[in-house]
């Protein structure tokens, strides 16, 4: 069994790491918190050494990049890691994907996810709506909608839709929908960077030629790993969007990454 923890990050700590003050600024942050995994981070360790050794005499960066998910993986990777053989979507190769611009990382992980996978209905009151009666569906626009609340604003909800056209009909939330903001999760990475291939959209490209380790995206904004450990879950932050970050253009913000992380 794997033995890790997920800490509390203390103060001095959220005010050092330029990537999470970057996120109070965009995003309604809600808590931070740092995996203390010895098993991955010897893993992560052992995979850089030998980057170095293949390729002595290119650097190995060191880069903090942004990998957004829903709430319900965080313990799992955490644990384990994130693992390429998830992915669902894979515009320039099935890996992992990450960026520099939290903006970018929300915006196009919301699509790739679908909003379904990022809505954790409450199950308990879902099993005793339907068997009330009601459709599963709509059910779950009584809970989107009135954020979980419980069950008496979840029935009411219903009881003043019922006449809806598309009451039953399947429900595919989206993040503008309502002012309701659903909570997500930043896994920001330590992540290896040492030969990069520039990738155009390519939904049928799987991997990159193996003298390369990370592809990235024309547009600059996705790097794409594909080997296990070449990548660490240093911190997950909890958040929901506001206003700004629902509409604020990623290619309008200038996040420099190029810089090693601070050991």
């Amino acid at each position: 069994m794997n033995d890790y923890s997920i800490e509390p990050v203390v103060n001095s700590e959220l005010y050092e790491v330029e990537e999470i003050r970057h996120l109070y600024d965009l995003f309604d942050v809600i808590s931070v918190h740092k995996v203390q995994n010895p098993l991955l981070w010897g893993l992560y360790t052992l995979r850089k050494n030998e980057m170095e050794i293949n390729n002595k005499n290119i650097t190995v960066n060191e880069w903090l990049l942004y990998h957004v998910t829903a709430t319900k993986n965080v313990q799992s990777i955490a644990e384990n890691n994130l693992d390429w053989r998830f992915t669902s979507r894979c515009r320039y190769g099935k890996g992992v994907c990450f960026s520099y611009c939290p903006l970018y990382a929300n915006r196009y992980a919301s699509c790739a996810q679908g909003s379904m996978s990022t809505v954790d209905y409450d199950e308990n009151i879902m099993n005793i709506l339907v068997n009330m009666g009601f459709p599963r569906e709509a059910v779950k626009r009584a809970l989107f909608y009135t954020n979980n609340q419980g069950l008496g604003s979840a029935t009411k909800w219903l009881m003043d839709h019922i006449t809806d056209n598309n009451f039953a009909e399947p429900f595919f939330p989206s993040r503008h929908d309502s002012k309701i903001s659903i909570e997500r999760a930043f896994i920001i990475c330590r992540v290896l960077v040492q030969r990069i291939k520039d990738v155009s959209v390519n939904y049928n490209l799987n991997v990159i030629p193996n003298v390369f380790d990370t592809a990235k995206s024309t547009n600059g904004m996705v790097y794409v790993k594909f080997n296990d450990y070449e990548f660490y879950p240093q911190y997950i932050v909890y958040y929901r969007e506001h206003h700004f970050s629902q509409y604020a253009d990623p290619y309008s913000c200038n996040f420099n990454h190029y810089y090693s992380v601070d050991q």
